[in-house]
């Protein structure tokens, strides 16, 4: 059917390629999306269907949990049969545009896929290399019969629906160059064509901060179907401009490269089963990071106070695994690990922003913490974007969650921010925890009835929640301290704060135990890691101040094993990384990122990237976390350069990482060792540099000691707005 013609495609640096259609959705399929909509690429020849989606497409309401949606399909028809020769399709990373390509009967066909966040719809271009050789049918569908039409408005195909709660529309239309362009009930003809530009957009009645959860008059509406015509009026060469344009100023501002291999061209597919064959390329860890930085941007921007699900918003079911939903013991927060560090905060306000929506402004999670007999606010388990909540209470999840607004303020340390967003949440996260915790028989301050997630018993001062509200306390009386305010109330937790079971406690078998009073079986694989979150995301561990925690939480990994889900896998990654062990974490890096086919009990990734069975978009996150630990750590107020490199990363490079502080860091390294790095500073900040060799800081006055472990401390006084260059240098000179 695909014909063999000894044609070698030179693979583009950052792409995916494949040289057959799609035939899976869920293992095959290429996505694109804008942050809000998105479609899923199947590339087939006699019929391309695009399966596309809004991430507010919910099923459910306040007082239902419901499920998110498959909004529905554009589906294009061709005439001609099967049979092609060259086929190619691909995702260019480095402009987020999908393609395919094939030679039929002569013809060169080309079509290219694009999700804009400019202009706020999604486009196909179709071309042919011939004139006047594009014949094809392009029809709307929609996911939901019985509760939907579709009608025709001039050249305009509009679907219109309602769920329980939101209503929802998607507009198409289309430009073709040159041929004859007929309009039916759902479809639009085009016969002999030279080319054609398809748009079509789509958007549901939801709104964040209305009560209720609904938009309060058909503004949406009018804006989507005003979105789509301005969108085919620009045309598809202005449309792609401005696409393009605006992707790359987030994308292209971090570079990652390895040296000393040779680049293999191959089908991305062959080329990670032949890694997987023990073959190390090093384009396979380099796409498999930026294609996650590829899904970030691709499905979480900033304009929509909703962050990423359990697929990110690919979703091609109406009764997708735990319903898609919003995961508060670990998923949505592994979603956003790679935010700030890889260079994509502006993709972090999402979370945020819906972090504070429900917390301050709707009703659902401040109810249940008065449920707990508590001020403030706190949530189960599952999540929908209504505030509705189920499953087993996850009342920790508060405290994690505001570790991400703290986050948010350490890597730019905007008061602005701190002052009116996150020290707000805050507060009140931390005033449920002042209201519900009780003293145990040795006086010290416990969360009662917790659980370590998704296993063993409930106990009170479970190190999962007192190592989360420890971070929390310390958190909230600092940002009071840096906005010099509620003096009374932070005395208030810092006294009860002198007293907190801080969760860190070394057990039987020399591990850092999971239960307070339970015995931890050493035995126990299960995926959760929860009372490891001392040592990442949290900085509470470090190998430099707590040895014997540090040796702990490494005889806990030991006993958990180099298994587990994607997410599982590479929540290890990081944590290796903290423990300086880069091979290790680089073992399981590559373990996270072996090809799967839906084999029962395998967990890796599918022959598309996304992490796999069933398809869940945190472990693909969570590998770019774990390998920007490798490169780079940035807590306890210093900047460690290039912390636990693997052998097989020996030589390279990285440019435009982030970290804490304000600080964007470029390093050169060789034999392991930096050669020379480049330290932004965006504020006037003390610079604190963690190296395996000294070094030379150039324009101005630094200082460069050895410490006790062996590392070289460099510091120096940054300013904002000014770049400083470090090289190697032997101590003296």
């Amino acid at each position: 059917l695909f014909c063999a013609t000894g044609v070698v495609h030179a693979a583009m640096p950052l792409s995916l390629w494949y040289n057959a259609p799609a035939k899976d959705w869920e293992k095959e399929a290429l996505p694109i999306g804008n942050g809000r909509i998105g479609a899923m690429i199947m590339g087939g020849v006699r019929q391309d269907i695009i399966q596309f989606n809004d991430k507010t497409f919910w099923e459910g309401s306040p007082t239902m949990r419901g499920a998110y949606q498959n909004f529905g399909n554009v589906r294009i028809e061709f005439e001609a049969s099967d049979e092609v020769a060259d086929y190619r399709r691909d995702l260019d990373l480095q402009q987020a545009l999908a393609s395919v390509s094939y030679r039929q009967d002569g013809v060169r066909f080309r079509r290219e896929y694009l999700a804009s966040y400019p202009d706020q719809v999604m486009a196909v271009r179709l071309s042919a290399d011939k004139k006047n050789k594009l014949s094809f049918k392009v029809c709307l569908e929609g996911a939901h019969p019985g509760k939907e039409q579709v009608m025709v408005q001039g050249n305009t195909l509009c679907l219109s629906g309602k769920l329980t709660l939101l209503s929802y529309a998607s507009h198409l239309t289309l430009q073709a160059e040159g041929g004859e362009v007929s309009v039916g009930k759902n479809c639009i003809t085009v016969r002999d064509a030279s080319a054609a530009t398809i748009v079509w957009g789509a958007a549901t009645s939801y709104d964040p901060k209305q009560p209720g959860y609904v938009a309060k008059d058909g503004q949406w509406r009018t804006l989507m179907a005003a979105d789509v015509q301005s969108a085919i009026q620009k045309g598809y060469a202005q449309l792609k401009k401005n696409h393009v344009q605006d992707y790359r100023q987030l994308f292209d501002r971090m570079v990652w490269e390895i040296d000393g291999y040779d680049t293999v061209n191959m089908p991305t597919d062959q080329l990670f089963a032949d890694y997987m064959n023990g073959h190390f390329h090093p384009q396979v860890d380099i796409l498999h990071f930026q294609y996650g930085r590829y899904l970030m941007i691709s499905c979480s921007r900033d304009g929509l106070d909703l962050p990423s699900n359990l697929q990110g918003l690919w979703n091609n079911r109406n009764d997708p695994p735990w319903e898609c939903d919003l995961h508060s013991n670990i998923n949505v927060q592994m979603n956003y690990w790679p935010a700030e560090v890889t260079n994509l905060s502006e993709c972090h306000w999402p979370l945020i922003n819906y972090i504070y929506n429900e917390s301050q402004l709707q009703p659902s999670w401040s109810k249940m913490a008065a449920l707990c007999g508590a001020r403030g606010w706190t949530m189960r388990t599952q999540n929908n974007i209504f505030g509705y909540s189920d499953w087993n209470w996850n009342r920790p999840a508060n405290a994690w969650y505001c570790m991400h607004l703290w986050e948010k303020y350490l890597y730019a340390e905007d008061m602005d921010c701190l002052r009116r967003v996150a020290y707000p949440v805050m507060k009140s996260a931390t005033e449920f925890w002042m209201d519900r915790m009780v003293k145990d028989k040795n006086g010290k301050w416990v969360a009662p009835e917790e659980w370590s997630p998704e296993h063993g018993p409930w106990e009170d001062g479970l190190p999962y929640a007192q190592q989360l509200i420890t971070d929390l306390f310390a958190n909230t009386m600092k940002a009071s301290e840096l906005l010099d305010t509620d003096a009374d109330f932070r005395a208030s937790v810092r006294e009860k704060f002198m007293s907190l079971d801080k969760g860190l406690a070394i057990g039987s078998w020399g591990q850092l135990r999971e239960w307070k009073i339970a015995d931890d079986d050493p035995k126990d694989t299960h995926r959760h890691l929860s009372h490891l979150i001392a040592l990442y995301p949290d900085d509470a561990i470090s190998v430099f101040k707590d040895t014997a925690y540090a040796e702990a939480v490494r005889k806990s990994l030991e006993a958990r094993a180099d298994v587990g889900m994607g997410w599982s896998l590479t929540w290890k990654v990081a944590l290796r990384a903290r423990l300086l062990d880069g091979n290790r974490a680089h073992s399981l890096l590559a373990r996270a990122m072996r090809v799967v086919h839906g084999e029962p009990g395998n967990w890796g990734i599918y022959t598309n990237l996304l992490n796999a069975l069933p398809y869940q978009i945190d472990g693909n996150f969570g590998a770019v976390a774990g390998v920007a630990e490798m490169l780079i750590q940035s807590h306890h107020d210093e900047i460690h350069l290039l912390p636990a490199l693997p052998d097989v990363w020996a030589a390279g490079k990285v440019k435009g990482i982030r970290a804490r502080g304000g600080f964007e860091v470029d390093v050169e390294w060789k034999d392991k060792l930096p050669t020379t790095a480049v330290v932004k500073s965006s504020l006037n900040h003390k610079c604190r540099i963690r190296s395996r060799i000294p070094l030379r800081v150039s324009g101005c006055a630094y200082e460069c000691k050895s410490d006790s472990e062996g590392y070289y401390i460099i510091t120096f006084e940054a300013r904002k707005n000014k770049a400083y260059k470090l090289k190697r240098t032997s101590m003296g000179a």
